[in-house]
């Protein structure tokens, strides 16, 4: 297993490798359109991914996005199909905290779908009642019809849960 730590300045071929991982495990693990997973990036955020692969193949990557001094938190959360659930998820959030730490960072927050929220309380994350729009770059915050019609629509809605570290 290789551990890559991906900024801007990384070789161009980590950057597909995250894509890949990203369309395999939501576009068509979860059906959520290309469109939909693309349009929310960024280009102004700075960028920080883990990418982790094995035996030369892309498995598993997340986002870390700067909220604050005090403040991180991890995004995109995806492991391939052919991974998910082998301890391999663990893994990554595991590296991305380790890479939070050395920026003295002492408050985590992930924004999940709330299908995944009992996959993160394993890792030691708790449930916020923020709401994920807190935390995300151009998401509004929804109302509870709107919560209601969105998880009718895609199966989840977004949650927040988070952890503070000692």
């Amino acid at each position: 297993m290789e551990i890559y730590r991906v900024t801007k300045d990384s070789p161009q071929w980590l950057f597909k490798a995250y894509d890949y991982i990203r369309i395999d495990s939501f576009c068509f693990g979860q059906n959520i359109p290309i469109e939909n997973e693309f349009s929310h990036d960024d280009s102004g955020e700075e960028i920080k991914y883990i990418v982790i692969t094995e035996s030369h193949k892309p498995v598993a990557a997340c986002k870390i996005i700067s909220v604050n001094d005090t403040t991180a938190r991890i995004g995109r959360v995806c492991v391939v199909r052919d991974r998910q659930k082998g301890g391999i998820g663990r893994i990554l959030i595991s590296e991305a905290e380790k890479w939070i730490r050395e920026g003295n960072v002492s408050h985590i927050v992930i924004t999940s779908q709330d299908r995944a929220a009992g996959f993160y309380k394993k890792c030691g994350y708790t449930d916020s009642d923020k709401d994920p729009s807190e935390y995300e770059l151009g998401r509004k915050k929804l109302t509870e019809e709107e919560k209601i019609r969105k998880k009718a629509e895609s199966g989840f809605i977004c949650v927040v849960v988070e952890k503070y570290l000692s």
